[in-house]
């Protein structure tokens, strides 16, 4: 099946605005992304150091290669092969506990307890990703094409950020819900 490379290029893009996005905050507040990932229990204390530059440094890796053709396919598998990482790890604190961690994955600007909407979310992700992997049909892109890429990639970041907001408000909405009972 070949799609449309306007559906691909929203992909990218929305894909590519959302890692864009994770990664700048990780860098802008590296010691709070550190701290997520310390508390996620999985790493040697030292390693957390190093992941704290080395997780963003990919995510921006990953994000850029997508702007690209010929370097697409290994950004769609960097970018499927974190988001594996951390679901793995969001599945493995869930099951184990606690769940009142933050996920890290906007770091101070949404912090987020874990919970299998994530691992939901991330799933979604791992789905936009791969369209990236989708053959395309031959044919050029038109000016109309470039307009729907901006409004779709646009609108589905913004999707993406209102879903974030509410799953991080979930646990106040409901400590409201049951100190108003």
């Amino acid at each position: 099946m070949n799609l449309d490379p306007t559906i691909v290029a929203i992909a990218c893009a929305a894909t590519c605005t959302i890692f864009l996005g994770s990664a700048a905050v990780k860098f802008w507040q590296p010691t709070e992304f550190r701290a997520a990932v310390e508390s996620y229990r999985l790493v040697p204390e030292a390693m957390a150091v190093a992941l704290e530059w080395i997780i963003p440094a990919l995510e921006l890796a990953g994000a850029i290669g997508l702007l690209l053709a010929a370097t697409r396919g290994a950004a769609a598998l960097l970018l499927l092969s974190l988001i594996a990482a951390f679901t793995g790890a969001i599945a493995l604190n869930l099951v184990r506990g606690p769940r009142d961690l933050d996920c890290g994955c906007f770091g101070p600007l949404l912090r987020q307890p874990l919970s299998g909407w994530l691992v939901a979310r991330n799933g979604l992700l791992a789905l936009l990703v791969l369209t990236d992997f989708t053959p395309v049909r031959g044919r050029p892109l038109a000016s109309l094409d470039y307009l729907t890429i901006v409004a779709a990639a646009a609108a589905l970041v913004i999707l993406y950020g209102a879903a974030n907001y509410l799953l991080a408000m979930a646990p106040r909405v409901a400590t409201l819900r049951t100190s108003d009972a």
